[in-house]
């Protein structure tokens, strides 16, 4: 055994000389040096305002560059040996051939300093804080080689940001004629006024909205780069004195209304070979809009024409064109839509007005409302392919800690009776398996099932009935029909299966509101099949097998989506809702037919559900810079079951714990109120549910390094009964007995969390901890955690909790 032991030792101190003996010096050229991060950035000076922490930020990016064996992006931290890849990268480069060439895709290759170009990077840092304002602003770059190997360097960056500008006055545009007599006044929505900080961003936001005001009103051909500044700073140390001018080129055409003349649709070949034939066949849409096409119409033409928001003979407005867009791409039929406007020609007296006018317009908009012209459209069409399939698979980890591979496969039918309708058919299944421990005692559980289910959905991109709500065409509106079937198999437990019907209402009529109407949801759950074990489970708890059981769920509901974040502030806030009812119009209906109200009453001879319920989340964030926010979440909820029972259906109860709700406990792990089994099983998440919800979260989430975040949370909640349940003592709200006693029910967890930003998704782990459980343990006071080991939770997840 020695002499084995001794060749491993041998072995890998031999890699290990290996890897440290990895140099790129003979790769390096007589004025190579390696770059191996940023020493530090320091800031000198104390700046005046208030905005410094958000322009530091930018700088701090143009300057950050990430060397060889980068942690997460860090432009200073590395992993160790960070020179291995980019040796290997040279060393494979010398021989080529397409192995090693499939080998340096796994390789990186080395960081110069010419590659990072630290004086040129300062003066784009020193750039960017000028354009926040600090004009004064000095960015310095020192280059510092190592003692050990003058070959390697690493970078600091000196920042002096000095004092922000401040508007001392503002000269706004002259009153702008729109229509008879009303005017845009550029002051009353500029965001430039005395006092205010002088930024870029400040000038290019009131260029913005001057212009998008305008070209809501016919000025189709201003662009923000007309509207042009000049900022005088002499007149008033760290003051500017502003003047809004309008640029020497700006074209007569910019300075004048206009009006939408003829529309044209046409619908291109699907054919690539047929792209530069004629259309054969037109229709008339309306007056003034007309539809050219060869062979079919491929969408209704009714249906189109309900789509075009612009009016011939109107003033053109940029929201019409936004609207007409958004409405021809939601209707699924065409895969690109382009619009192509055009100035009608005009008499030579009223170009030669134009042209005699040029000076003055220059100057300012006045005068140039004695003629309005017209803008013919012409909007290409290019068909969509009919059919569209996707097929899935994954590793899945999900918030409640189950785990274990999916697939999924649909198929789709786009246009499907030449109004823009989707039929898709999908199919899905997984295999998942649950792990976790139980905060208090520490008893490990283990669930495995696997899910298979299938649903056919047909979607018209309207409102079908009633019609007068179908306006809403700058953001997806939507009836859509589905039927769905599905079968969970719990080993050792059951199988529950469940058929569904419903229709949905989907409209959005502004930016902010988003609403979800359903006025039809039908779904039938079947207790398949139980073994011994989960029956005496339902013995000792008959609310439990009541929720279960064999039932028809006939349900309406509502459900709306409100998002505020007003323009350059840093809060935000967005609530979610959800009203619902399940029972009361087939109640109606039997109590109609004369059936006694206290009777238990059914539907296909099977009993229905009868329940109202109500919930709300509302999420607040605040940012503090760009590396700072506050985000907070609090979400409560209600059901109240009556009539054929007193116990709502278990998937539509509440529950609390996992991912993304209190992390310090795994889902279904606490709850409701105080109730505790006696016997903790693999079972017992399934006693963990309740008809009134609170659940608060407080987050402060912040960068690390790089595009790694880091997060501190407090989380707190709970579920509870609304009626007394003798198999669960202590899981009621009137068992509380005080607002104190109630309080001490609240489950309560701390933690943190690493954040890895991908741009386009965030992957995220979080460790919670257990601070106090709502019920007794044999550890007393407030902090009632017996062991610490057992109240920690983590979580691999995608995405922001909230």
């Amino acid at each position: 055994m020695q002499p084995i032991r001794t060749s491993y030792l041998l072995l890998g101190a031999l890699s290990l000389t290996a890897l440290t003996s990895c140099s790129l010096h003979r790769y390096q050229g007589p004025d190579d040096q390696l770059y191996i991060g940023v020493k530090s950035i320091d800031v000198v000076g104390k700046a005046q305002g208030g905005y410094l922490g958000d322009a530091l930020a930018e700088a701090e990016t143009k300057l950050s560059y990430a060397p060889n064996g980068s942690i997460l992006g860090s432009n200073s931290l590395r992993f160790p040996f960070p020179l291995v890849s980019p040796y290997l990268y040279m060393s494979l480069s010398s021989h080529p051939n397409w192995l090693t060439k499939g080998l340096r895709r796994l390789t990186s290759r080395p960081v110069w300093m010419r590659d990072v170009s630290p004086t040129l990077r300062a003066k784009v840092a020193q750039q960017a804080l000028r354009d926040r304002g600090y004009l004064s602003a000095q960015v310095r770059a020192s280059i510092h080689p190592l003692p050990s190997d003058s070959l390697q360097a690493k970078v600091s960056y000196e920042i002096t940001p000095g004092a922000l500008y401040l508007l001392d006055s503002v000269s706004y545009f002259p009153p702008v004629p729109i229509r008879k007599d009303r005017f845009f006044r550029h002051e009353r929505l500029s965001y430039l006024h005395r006092g205010g900080p002088f930024s870029m961003q400040a000038l290019q936001a009131d260029r913005d909205i001057a212009t998008a005001f305008l070209r809501e009103h016919g000025y189709y051909y201003l662009k923000s780069d007309y509207i042009t500044y000049e900022a005088d700073t002499l007149q008033k140390p760290g003051h500017v004195a502003l003047r809004t001018h309008l640029a020497p080129e700006t074209p007569p055409e910019a300075l004048r209304q206009w009006r939408i003349g003829d529309i044209q649709l046409r619908l291109l070949p699907d054919d690539n070979e047929r792209l530069g034939s004629l259309a054969t066949d037109s229709v008339g849409l309306g007056s003034g809009l007309k539809l050219y096409y060869t062979d079919k119409t491929l969408v209704r033409p009714r249906m189109l024409a309900s789509r075009i928001r612009m009016t011939p003979q109107a003033i053109y407005k940029s929201s019409e064109e936004a609207s007409t867009l958004a409405a021809l791409n939601n209707l699924g039929a065409f895969s690109s839509v382009e619009f192509y406007f055009s100035k009608r020609e005009e008499t030579k007296d009223n170009a030669s007005a134009d042209s005699t006018t040029s000076d003055s317009l220059r100057r300012s908009f006045p005068s140039v409302m004695d003629s309005i012209g017209d803008l013919d459209l012409m909007v290409l069409l290019r068909p969509s392919r009919p059919w569209s399939a996707y097929i899935g698979a994954a590793m899945m980890k999900k918030s409640n800690n189950y785990m274990g591979p999916g697939v999924s496969l649909s198929l789709d039918r786009n246009n499907l009776f030449g109004g823009g309708e989707r039929l898709s058919a999908n199919l899905y299944g997984s295999y998942e398996w649950q792990t976790g421990r139980s905060p208090s005692d520490g008893s490990s559980v283990s669930i495995n099932s696997y899910q298979l289910g299938g649903d056919l959905s047909l979607v018209f991109p309207t409102i079908l009935f009633p019609s007068m709500l179908d306006s809403y065409y700058k953001y997806p509106t939507s009836t859509s029909f589905k039927l769905g079937a599905q079968a969970i198999n719990h080993a050792r437990y059951y199988t529950l299966r469940s058929l569904s019907l419903s229709m949905e209402y989907s409209f959005q009529p502004s930016a902010r509101w988003s609403h979800r109407l359903v006025p039809l949801s039908l779904s039938y759950t079947q207790l398949a099949r139980t073994t011994a074990r989960f029956d005496k489970l339902l013995e000792e708890n008959p609310a439990l097998g009541l929720s279960l059981r064999n039932q028809f769920i006939p349900k309406f509901a509502y459900y709306f989506t409100y998002t505020h974040q007003p323009e350059q502030s840093p809060h935000f806030l967005q609530l979610f809702g959800e009203v619902s009812e399940a029972g009361n119009v087939v109640n109606a209906v039997e109590s109609l037919s004369g059936r006694p109200y206290g009777e238990t009453k059914k539907l296909f001879g099977v009993p229905f559900a009868e329940f109202v319920k109500a919930a709300l989340d509302m999420r607040y964030s605040w940012r503090i810079d760009r590396n700072q926010t506050i985000a907070t979440r609090l979400a409560t909820g209600a059901i109240y079951a009556y009539g054929n029972a007193t116990t709502a259906p278990y998937i539509e109860q509440f529950y609390v714990g996992g991912a993304n709700s209190i992390r310090a406990f795994t889902v279904r792990s606490i709850g409701p109120g105080r109730f505790r089994t006696e016997d903790e099983n693999a079972y017992s998440f399934m006693d963990r549910v309740g008809e009134f919800k609170f659940e608060a979260n407080l987050e402060y989430r912040g960068r690390l390094f790089g595009d790694c975040h880091a997060a501190v949370f407090l989380d707190a909640g709970n579920v509870w009964l609304l009626r007394p349940d003798a198999s669960r003592p202590g899981a009621a709200l009137s068992e509380a007995g005080s607002l104190p006693r109630l309080l001490d029910q609240i489950a309560v967890g701390t933690g943190a969390g690493l954040r890895y930003d991908l741009s386009f998704l965030v992957v995220r782990f979080d460790v919670g901890i257990g601070l106090h459980l709502p019920y007794a343990t044999e550890r007393r006071g407030w902090y009632n955690i017996p062991r610490f080991k057992d109240a920690i939770g983590y979580h691999l997840a995608i995405g922001y909790p909230f």
